[in-house]
């Protein structure tokens, strides 16, 4: 009754599962800047939960938290502290900017797309937005730094 689909047209590429995010050597700097949101979401799960873990110990009294917190005291853990802080900023900044790509602003009106297919979006703004986005997250990561050596460190 129905014909038979044959797999023979899937590409390697959508066999990779979450793999196929890194072999593409095809995508563009979007592209990898939506990969790198997606590792700093990650991230940014296992530190939230690092974090409720190690602020738990406090149900146990004080002097279990403090040895806790002494054990975490050292240089390697404040620049734990400064990844965790940068993949803050990007993932909030870079967050903001796929909102904007989504809802289509500064992107203009969307056409009907016309056989034979080409690019649609024919301006440099998502490209602008992408280096304005990236100034503003390392001006926030700069001045952040420079407050946390002034207040943590010294």
């Amino acid at each position: 009754m129905f014909a038979k689909r044959e797999k023979k047209y899937k590409s390697k590429y959508n066999l990779a599962g979450t793999l196929g995010w890194y072999g593409n050597i095809r995508y563009n700097v979007e592209r990898y800047m939506y990969l790198l949101h997606r590792i700093t979401g990650i991230g940014l799960v296992a530190f939230l939960l690092l974090h409720i873990y190690v602020t738990g110990f406090r149900m146990w009294g004080e002097k279990t938290y403090l040895s806790i917190h002494g054990l975490i005291n050292n240089p390697y853990f404040d620049v734990g502290m400064a990844i965790v802080l940068a993949a803050i900023l990007f993932h909030g900044v870079n967050g903001l900017r796929l909102i904007l790509n989504e809802y289509g602003f500064l992107l203009g009106k969307p056409k009907r797309p016309i056989y034979p297919y080409r690019k649609i979006v024919k301006t440099s703004k998502p490209r602008g937005l992408l280096i304005t986005m990236l100034i503003i997250g390392i001006i926030l990561f700069l001045m952040v730094v420079y407050e946390f050596m002034l207040v943590w460190v010294f």
